[in-house]
């Protein structure tokens, strides 16, 4: 029985643990530029494992059940990156959106 639970809470510390992948619409090489920012920010624990996505002032809607999210952007097309914490997030968006926030300004297309 001692086996079996610490088997179970094993599982769910690793499956908590993690964010979710992000990554870009992009070649390989920019694939994952976003998902070791999101990396080095969960470290530090300014978000957590489901953030809010905000493109340009517009919240992105993704399904929070699955594990990598596709953002519609290319690397070259972001020009600034930044983390809002939990408590930032839930004054300026909502109460619900608690694991912080992603705010990503893209470049303007000609």
């Amino acid at each position: 029985m001692k086996q079996i639970f610490l088997l179970l809470s094993s599982i769910i510390v690793i499956g908590c643990s993690s964010p979710k992948v992000f990554i870009l619409d992009d070649n390989e090489e920019g694939k994952y530029f976003v998902q070791k920012l999101v990396n080095t920010a969960f470290e530090k624990d300014l978000i957590g494992k489901s953030p809010l996505i905000v493109i340009n002032g517009i919240p992105f809607q993704y399904n929070k059940e699955q594990d990598t999210i596709l953002l519609p952007l290319k690397k070259s097309e972001i020009a600034n990156l930044d983390f809002l914490n939990q408590n930032s997030s839930r004054i300026i968006y909502n109460e619900k959106e608690n694991d912080g926030a992603i705010i990503i300004t893209s470049k303007v297309r000609n």
